[in-house]
């Protein structure tokens, strides 16, 4: 196994997203360059137990990547970011929250219910037999190419069988 392909291994990162970590390190403020350092430190202990093969200086350094990892860098779509604070937490929390609201209004889509329902006679018949409703979920998908979860159809028997 090559260098690159053990710093690969053991960090989750490439060598462009090692070096956006470092660049991203140099861009902080001294005191949590420390403590970034000095979480290094702790984790090159943990990892010289899981990775005994791998040499001392790979070892302490994939500890520093990985310890800027948790202290506030990422990996996403390549991109750094830094973890939010509270206050930008909260700044955004009524945002999700009518975000979530709207998704949970909107539902279904009728298109799917309608194709579903346009096979209730089967679906009825077969769990009638005592078929499940992964199985269900699998012959609707497989025979009529109609893509639905076990839980949907679950959901959609409640309604449709105890409703009438």
């Amino acid at each position: 196994m090559t260098l690159e392909d053990q710093l690969n291994l053991i960090t989750g990162l490439t060598a462009k997203e090692r070096k956006q970590v470092l660049s991203w390190i140099a861009s902080l403020n001294e005191e949590q360059v420390i403590d970034i350092f000095q979480d290094g430190v702790k984790k090159s202990y943990l990892l010289k137990n899981e990775h005994p093969d791998v040499s001392g200086r790979i070892n302490k350094y994939c500890a520093f990547i990985l310890s800027a990892r948790n202290a506030g860098w990422n990996t996403v779509k390549g991109r750094g970011y830094r973890v939010a604070e509270k206050k930008q937490y909260d700044d955004f929390s009524s945002l999700r929250k009518s975000s979530v609201a709207t998704l949970i209004k909107k539902g279904r889509t009728p298109v799917l219910r309608r194709k579903i329902l346009a096979h209730w006679g089967e679906i009825k018949e077969l769990k009638d037999e005592g078929v499940g409703f992964r199985p269900i979920a699998d012959f609707l998908s497989q025979k009529r190419k109609v893509k639905a979860s076990a839980s949907y159809l679950a959901k959609l028997w409640q309604e449709v069988e105890t409703n009438g």
